[in-house]
């Protein structure tokens, strides 16, 4: 299980114009601690050792005739084109969470929108690594 990032979410700005508040990036700052010290070498060796489990597991998960290889990549590329958002990100809150404002970013999956509410800096190192992953899975 993962656990839910600490720390409450915090809009700024008015209650008429929400934004993305940026005291919000530092609640990610173990994570991304622990992504500067992850070498993408030894973690993508390391994935290749356990690649016949992942391809196991994933066809367990009824993907029979699919690539858990191929779907790696495909994320990792995914999330590669996430845009990069520079703050202020306004938001909405239509009910009890808040998406938002732009229909672009409210229509991007649920990691690209996790990189933008990371923070442009943080979401810069987690592309940077997933690069490196991407480089190294060939």
């Amino acid at each position: 299980p993962i656990k839910p990032t600490p720390g409450e979410f915090i809009a700024s700005g008015s209650e008429e114009m929400p934004l993305l508040g940026p005291q919000n990036y530092a609640r990610y700052a173990p994570f991304i601690a622990a992504v500067r010290r992850v070498d993408a070498k030894t973690l993508v060796a390391f994935y290749r050792g356990m690649q016949p489990l992942f391809q196991e597991a994933y066809e367990d998960l009824g993907h029979p005739n699919d690539q858990f290889n191929a779907r790696l990549i495909e994320v990792v590329d995914h999330l590669l084109k996430t845009p990069d958002v520079s703050s202020p990100v306004r938001l909405v809150r239509p009910s009890v969470r808040y998406r938002y404002a732009d229909p672009a970013l409210e229509s991007l999956s649920s990691g690209q929108k996790l990189l933008i509410r990371m923070g442009p800096e943080n979401a810069a190192v987690i592309k940077a690594k997933l690069r490196e992953i991407r480089v190294a899975l060939g």
